[in-house]
């Protein structure tokens, strides 16, 4: 039954598989479905750190004498076309607006925190979930479950995942990344257009060849598929997160890299044959026991 849960979710993403499908599918209760569920996405966040560190290693070797240029103003387009830039960003699952606060102000006025709290009158009890979101451009993605924006909560997180040389986008909400990466530059989402017949400038999601759409792309994929859930409780996300961010992660680089070791090198390679052809093995028409028999062997899947 385990099989079949990695075996379904792999084939179905960016769909999830849900603990109702697997009931169904599998003619179990919905309470072993549950619990199935649960054992899954442990396997799930026991396994994610070995991308991490498959991806840290392959970007530190591609930007290890990387500099761009000192001039924002100057467009990077050409410069980063073949290079697997990284991008930040936030989204908020779930929100709590006004009808959940049963006609009450928000938590706060602004930002996207706002979002996830219910108001102070009702207890401020957190029942949205923020995640913030690494994307590499046609590579892996992370997504952490996070309490706020703050840098300090925020920063470690960058750090652990991407190393400093790195070229890293975000919007001008990751200013005070300045001083860490040497490669960060930054989009305003808010710039305003010179002519008076219109508010917003034509460049403020994409300016000079920087921008964070890899995030934003993978902020509406998470969004997409999480509405199947309907809801899901704030204290569980880390593990929801982990396994959508495993199975992503899993269609990019294939199951042997949890088992081999030695490929991280080759994976951002400029040509990009390897890292589109690789995991099709995944959706092959054999059957996941046939392709990937030696990870029953090493107690993978087991």
């Amino acid at each position: 039954m385990f099989g079949y849960v990695l075996h379904e979710s792999l084939i179905q993403f960016p769909k999830v598989l849900t603990s109702t499908e697997i009931s169904k599918r599998l003619k179990i209760g919905y309470k072993a479905a549950s619990l199935l569920k649960r054992r899954f996405q442990l396997f799930c966040s026991d396994q994610l750190p070995k991308y991490k560190d498959l991806t840290y290693n392959a970007l530190n070797d591609q930007f290890k004498d990387f500099l761009l240029p000192p001039n924002e103003n100057k467009d990077i387009s050409k410069k980063m076309a073949n290079k697997p830039y990284v991008c930040v960003d936030t989204a908020v699952l779930y929100s709590a607006g006004e009808r959940a606060n049963k006609g009450r102000k928000r938590y706060s006025s602004k930002g996207a925190t706002s979002s996830i709290y219910l108001s102070p009158k009702l207890g401020g009890k957190q029942v949205g979930t923020l995640v913030q979101t690494i994307g590499v451009k046609n590579g892996p993605v992370f997504f952490t479950s996070v309490p706020n924006q703050k840098a300090e909560t925020l920063g470690p997180i960058i750090k652990d995942h991407i190393p400093t040389s790195s070229a890293l986008f975000s919007d001008l909400g990751y200013s005070w990344l300045w001083g860490v990466y040497r490669n960060h530059r930054t989009v305003n989402h808010s710039a305003r257009s010179k002519d008076n017949r219109f508010r917003w400038a034509r460049n403020r999601y994409s300016k000079n060849g920087i921008h964070s759409q890899v995030a934003e792309g993978n902020n509406r994929l998470l969004k997409t598929a999480f509405a199947s859930y309907g809801w899901i409780r704030p204290e569980y996300s880390t593990l929801y997160l982990n396994e959508f961010s495993f199975i992503k992660n899993a269609n990019v680089f294939g199951l042997d890299v949890l088992v081999d070791s030695g490929l991280s090198r080759k994976l951002f390679a400029s040509n990009r044959r390897w890292l589109r052809e690789e995991p099709v093995k995944i959706r092959s028409k054999r059957s996941l026991l046939e392709q990937y028999s030696h990870l029953l062997t090493k107690n993978i899947m087991l």
